[in-house]
């Protein structure tokens, strides 16, 4: 019998305004598992993610809880409370703070760690599982590469020791070689039991990776199965891969 959902996602609507976005999507997550969304610009993939981290107003069509964690409803969380949850977000574009040191951009991250033993710890694990951040540990931030900055942007979201990563667009800007060190990461992360919801453009690369995918088109689910049968479906074919 399959593990319940660590994320259930049951009807939700989300709204810029007054504009929708996204309209009765529904979608799951189990624990441990790398769930990827893939979808055209403009379909709703970012807008998902911040729907989950209370970022952007949304709701359920005819009402009840939208966004179940853990069996408990996210719905009118405050952001600061979801991250205190267990939930991190890591958004598009590797956003760090450029002048501050890669070290201090990761400790800034541990901020939920109160005890100072904990927040070395972290930090010690943090630098292991991504060494190209140990070289870097002294160097600011905006003497980073792209692909530098964006591990050291996953990095400070592991610094909170979250159950649940949600991960915009890891790979945007960066050329092949460091996509791919990026994606061992994202297995790395996963292989220690984290849970990964993954928003990626990259199809192959994020498909290859997931245990499930969605295809997430005009602001709704069009279709899901397993990441492997995503890649062999023509439809994904033709639209994304250009097969």
């Amino acid at each position: 019998m399959p593990e319940p959902a660590l994320l259930r996602v049951e009807g939700l609507e989300a709204f810029y305004g007054d504009v929708q976005v996204l309209w009765g999507l529904s979608l799951s997550v189990r624990p441990g598992e790398v769930v990827a969304v893939i979808g055209p610009n403009g379909a709703g993939k970012t807008t998902l993610l911040k729907a989950i981290m209370g970022l952007v107003r949304c709701g359920r069509a005819g009402g009840g809880p939208a966004l179940l964690y853990d069996g408990r409803p996210l719905d009118g969380k405050r952001p600061e409370d979801i991250v205190a949850g267990g939930i991190a977000l890591v958004p598009e574009g590797a956003r760090v703070f450029p002048e501050m040191t890669c070290r201090d951009n990761l400790l800034l991250g541990g901020y939920l760690l109160r005890d100072r033993a904990e927040r070395q710890r972290a930090l010690e694990e943090v630098l292991a599982m991504f060494p190209r951040l140990a070289e870097r540990v002294r160097q600011p931030a905006k003497t980073m590469s792209g692909g530098e900055r964006q591990m050291l942007a996953m990095g400070r979201a592991l610094m909170g020791r979250p159950r649940f990563l949600l991960l915009d667009e890891p790979s945007l800007g960066l050329h092949p070689l460091m996509t791919s060190t990026i994606f061992q990461g994202i297995q790395r992360i996963n292989q220690q039991g984290l849970t990964v919801l993954l928003v990626e453009q990259k199809v192959t690369f994020a498909l290859k990776m997931s245990h499930r995918g969605y295809v997430l088109e005009n602001g709704r689910i069009k279709m899901s199965a397993s990441g492997q049968e995503l890649l062999r479906d023509d439809y994904v074919k033709r639209a994304y891969l250009a097969v």
